[in-house]
């Protein structure tokens, strides 16, 4: 998860009850970075506009522009209606970085990702264990399909990071190569970047990274 300003006013559309329509995506889309906001998984084939607080059937709910936003659907249709009181990551007061920590694990196609609160506050809780189900469900035949989809495009992108670190760490790339590395890596820690949560946190639990970034780390 990861903040998002929610800068632009309210679609005119949502006066006549409707929030699933063009002008709602052109805005919620390029908001969240075009990325699912619980699992930040980036050029959705399946995005769908969420209600962050289920409506059930309550239009001042349904059409709330504070209410609406930008999710892939193998994450609505595990949040649906059962989760709630999470942290709202459009809440300018909320750090969400700050509250929940994501790791990989070391074989990412079978070993569940981790997902930890980092406070004992309800909102902390409850988000964390939504977050580790976006993640690592797979209590159907389908959605044990999404999951491997999933780790394999989370896996890839590890697997740069970890080529990017092995240029700063050998004594055989050039200064060229290694300040290429460190600006690729820069890319990867902006919360643009799909999946940015674990490559800010895998930056701050590498000693190594954490001493080759120090100067672009601000989170």
């Amino acid at each position: 998860m990861f903040n998002v300003d929610r800068i632009a006013k309210a679609p005119d559309c949502l006066n006549s009850n409707q929030y699933n329509t063009q002008e709602v995506v052109d805005i919620l889309e390029p908001m969240f970075h075009g990325k699912c906001y619980l699992c930040e998984r980036d050029s959705l084939l399946d995005p769908e506009i969420e209600h962050f607080d289920p409506h059930k059937g309550d239009d001042a709910k349904k059409y709330d522009w504070g209410n609406l936003f930008y999710a892939c659907s193998r994450c609505n249709s595990i949040k649906g209606v059962a989760h709630t009181n999470l942290l709202d990551c459009c809440d300018v007061n909320i750090d969400v970085f700050k509250k929940i920590k994501c790791l990989l694990p070391s074989i990412i196609d079978t070993a569940d990702i981790s997902v930890t609160a980092l406070q004992d506050d309800v909102q902390s809780q409850n988000t964390a264990e939504l977050i580790h189900l976006c993640y690592n469900e797979k209590n159907t035949p389908l959605r044990g399909i999404t999951r491997v989809v999933l780790m394999d495009i989370i896996f890839n992108l590890h697997v740069e990071f970890q080529q990017y670190r092995l240029i700063l760490k050998k004594k055989m790339y050039t200064p060229s190569e290694k300040l290429a590395a460190k600006e690729r890596l820069t890319v990867m820690i902006q919360d643009d970047y799909p999946f940015a949560v674990f490559w800010k946190w895998h930056v701050l639990e590498d000693t190594f990274l954490n001493e080759q970034l120090k100067d672009v780390i601000d989170f």
